[in-house]
């Protein structure tokens, strides 16, 4: 759920905007339902293999050759969007706060902080982001809540039977980051209750919808679709839009100091994932030296994916596709030749 914020906030509201227009807001409720096929399908995975991750199912579905050659697909993939994380986190200082500064700055700071990290361990990251993840919550709910005085009810109304069509075509933007749902179990042989993925994968795709429910509202709600799609960041600008008592403003501060921690969050998991592949991969027993490497290959790549931030959003039409992909069709397709070959 963590990992959703960062391209959540700062991708759902433009896209969104832009194709359901005022009845954009209803979006999570359709995206949601191939969400629940794809928490079945991944339940179906460790039935028999609770003790497995993403990677040795794929060995195990389609061989040795055939599961090498999907694997290395993925972390192909994994490596882009570990280069594009790093990348819109610079981005997104750049925009707000700090235009005329120097790109590299942020990003060797992200990644500085990234490589401690995750060289301290999988259980750190983990028992950190649990706890924090409370915290964030109730800044969210609270952010939500102060904004709702600034929300103009036109801006939601009407919606008609007509935008039923243009609601399944904009939840592209958000299965493409739900997407990441079926990404965290490469990791899969770190988690203990794999037999209630189901039931973990439903109460987190509660918290998911309503999440992107709040976001859609506060943002289509307060400044209307046809500002939102034009906006860089329109949740950063409804936060800054917020005063409370006519005293206490500007407190966009908070929001971007959690944006921090979603974005350290989202790239340490990918790059625990990248290791995870490899590991698997090679079939080696230690991946701790493949961080450094991975590390640099961030910093260089975030650098060259883009040449400035409309390139950027461009490509980010591409890694939706790709991730759609790689999170529901792929799975799909293991499912059924797994089904097939009875490995599944």
């Amino acid at each position: 759920m963590t990992l959703v914020y960062s391209p959540a906030i700062r991708l759902f509201p433009v896209f969104i905007a832009e194709t359901s227009e005022k009845a954009g807001w209803l979006t999570p409720f359709f995206a949601v339902l191939p969400y629940i096929g794809l928490v079945y399908l991944i339940q179906e995975f460790f039935k028999k293999h609770n003790d497995k991750n993403l990677s040795d199912i794929f060995f195990s579905v389609l061989g040795n050759i055939g599961g090498r050659f999907v694997l290395c697909f993925y972390w192909l993939w994994m490596m882009v969007l570990l280069g594009l994380y790093v990348r819109y986190f610079a981005e997104r200082f750049l925009m707000a706060l700090i235009p005329n500064s120097s790109m590299n700055f942020f990003t060797v700071t992200i990644l500085a902080v990234v490589f401690y990290a995750v060289r301290g361990g999988f259980v750190a990251l983990t028992r950190t982001t649990e706890y924090l993840f409370l915290t964030f919550t109730v800044i969210f709910i609270i952010l939500f809540v102060l904004s709702i005085g600034n929300i103009e009810i036109i801006n939601l109304f009407p919606v008609t039977h007509y935008d039923i069509l243009p609601l399944i075509k904009s939840c592209y933007v958000l299965l493409g980051i739900w997407a990441y749902f079926t990404f965290i179990f490469f990791l899969a042989d770190k988690m203990n209750d794999k037999e209630h993925i189901k039931r973990f994968g439903m109460q987190g795709g509660l918290y998911l919808v309503i999440m992107a429910f709040v976001i859609l509202v506060q943002t289509i709600g307060e400044y209307g679709h046809t500002v939102v799609k034009r906006v860089p960041l329109p949740y950063f600008s409804v936060i800054k839009g917020i005063s409370v008592l006519k005293t206490i403003e500007r407190i966009e501060s908070v929001v971007l100091a959690c944006w921090v921690f979603v974005d350290f969050v989202i790239i340490s998991v990918f790059i625990y994932i990248i290791t995870s592949i490899i590991k698997s991969f090679f079939s080696l027993s230690e991946t701790k030296s493949f961080v450094s490497p991975i590390t640099m290959f961030a910093f260089v790549f975030s650098n060259y994916i883009a040449r400035n931030r409309f390139e950027l959003e461009n490509f980010s039409n591409i890694c939706l596709a790709l991730n759609i992909f790689l999170g529901f069709i792929v799975p799909f397709f293991i499912f059924v030749i797994g089904k097939l070959r009875k490995r599944i």
